[in-house]
């Protein structure tokens, strides 16, 4: 074909703006063609919503049928009374729907702060504990031989609320509170009642006292302070996972852009391209990054954080930002531009379930999570917000490393994708004399 046909098959497509053809015929486009290639865009569009819908939700179905894997430290410093209240309350629903497996601990050779330390490592998801001495307590209070009774002086739970604040408040904290909650109750029905049947009890205020209310449960937070007091604690491992990848996202996308319609990848050498790629892949989820670390701060409530703790956060946040950045590089330097999206949405999706439930308490399939660095991610910042907790370092920053080196050097092959792509689709139009340049 021609120049001059060329020109004509343009013409011949061109559209006034009342909607008539400025010359030729109209298009000679059926409904039948334009289903044909709508009904399978539709049907992968659904697809793919299902998968990640699927997945996304999957997290929270029947969860409760998973909590058993949790293990829950039963403590007894006491040896008496309250401690079998304690656990014959936890056998009523140890290892049921919803609830962690109860673990009578040895208490021989160790102290409170002991399990406050296990439950600080992560070794248990919390620990209840009965103080020591708590039924001498009580009796001498009910017997007349002391002058006050305290309520609180008697069960205690540890909790790292930090380690999946989502799925913790729901599977952890509020059946560690049932427990204690209910071994108060058993302890009121097995060993107060008697006594007010008896009548063996002294006529003071403490013995009413400690009858009327002989145990009330605290919580104690295994680290230095309740991560409940984070305001915006919910949103870390929720929309804080999705908002690092959609900026490298849009970035991306809009240096792309840019270097298509002014031709750079067709006007400059691949080496420039590489750096050039490895400065924005280095700079600008440098500020991403920063903007993160600094919206999580300043809206972060009453809880106390250090500048060690921000430099921390700021650091881990640009090594995952840096990752995701290299990983969408290479998906839009080799997928076409048609399926980036179903991809990005699914890098998205599935990075923010590997951040928003522990894989320990889940279904089997989320043992997939291990695969993200939104998990290695999140669980580095668990250890930096709690000073030291849950500390899995060992395996999370040499999994964040090989992401990071990984996609470092997959990277330039993308860039040189398309810069050859660029050349050769230039080479070709000044070949065949074409109209205009690449776009």
């Amino acid at each position: 074909m021609d120049l001059q046909s060329d020109q004509d098959a343009i013409e011949m497509g061109r559209v006034s703006p009342e909607g008539t053809t400025s010359k030729g015929s109209w298009p000679n486009v059926s409904p039948a063609a334009l289903l044909k290639a709508l009904v399978p865009a539709a049907l992968m569009l659904m697809a793919v919503f299902w998968i990640n819908a699927a997945h996304l939700f999957g997290i929270f179905h029947h969860q409760g049928a998973y909590t058993y894997r949790a293990k829950v430290a039963l403590a007894d410093f006491d040896g008496g009374d309250f401690g079998e209240a304690l656990r014959l309350s936890a056998a009523v629903n140890n290892g049921s729907y919803g609830y962690p497996t109860y673990i009578n601990a040895n208490t021989t050779a160790s102290s409170m702060d002991t399990f406050r330390r296990d439950v600080f490592k992560g070794i248990y998801w919390a620990a209840i504990i009965v103080r020591p001495g708590a039924t001498d307590r009580f009796r001498d209070a009910v017997n007349g031989t002391a002058a006050d009774y305290d309520a609180s002086d008697v069960y205690s739970y540890y909790l790292l609320d930090a380690r999946y604040y989502t799925l913790y408040a729901s599977s952890i904290l509020s059946t560690t509170v049932t427990t204690a909650s209910t071994a108060t109750g058993i302890f009121s029905a097995q060993f107060v009642a008697p006594l007010l049947a008896n009548s063996e009890f002294a006529n003071t205020t403490a013995a009413l006292s400690a009858l009327a209310g002989p145990a009330l449960a605290v919580e104690m937070p295994a680290s230095s302070q309740l991560f409940a007091d984070m305001d915006d604690k919910a949103f870390i491992n929720t929309v804080g996972a999705v908002l690092p990848i959609l900026m490298q996202f849009f970035f991306i996308m809009a240096l792309n852009g840019i270097c298509n319609s002014m031709h750079l990848y067709a006007g400059y050498s691949l080496r420039t391209h590489k750096l050039a790629r490895l400065f924005w892949s280095t700079f600008w989820p440098l500020l991403a990054s920063l903007c993160v670390t600094g919206w999580t701060f300043a809206l972060r409530g009453t809880y106390q954080m250090d500048a060690k703790m921000f430099f921390a956060f700021w650091a881990v946040t640009w090594v995952f930002c840096m990752i995701n950045f290299d990983v969408l590089d290479v998906v839009t330097g080799f997928i076409p531009m048609a399926f980036v999206p179903f991809f990005a949405l699914t890098w998205i999706i599935f990075n923010v379930a590997a951040s928003l439930g522990p894989a320990e308490i889940l279904h089997h399939w989320y043992r997939i999570n291990y695969f993200f660095p939104s998990l290695h991610w999140y669980r580095t910042l668990i250890t930096i917000l709690t000073q030291g907790g849950y500390n899995k370092l060992h395996y999370t920053l040499p999994v964040l490393a090989a992401w990071l080196v990984l996609m470092r050097c997959i990277s330039p092959l993308a860039t040189r994708s398309r810069v050859r792509k660029a050349q050769g689709v230039f080479r070709w139009y000044n070949e065949k004399d074409a109209l205009g340049g690449p776009h």
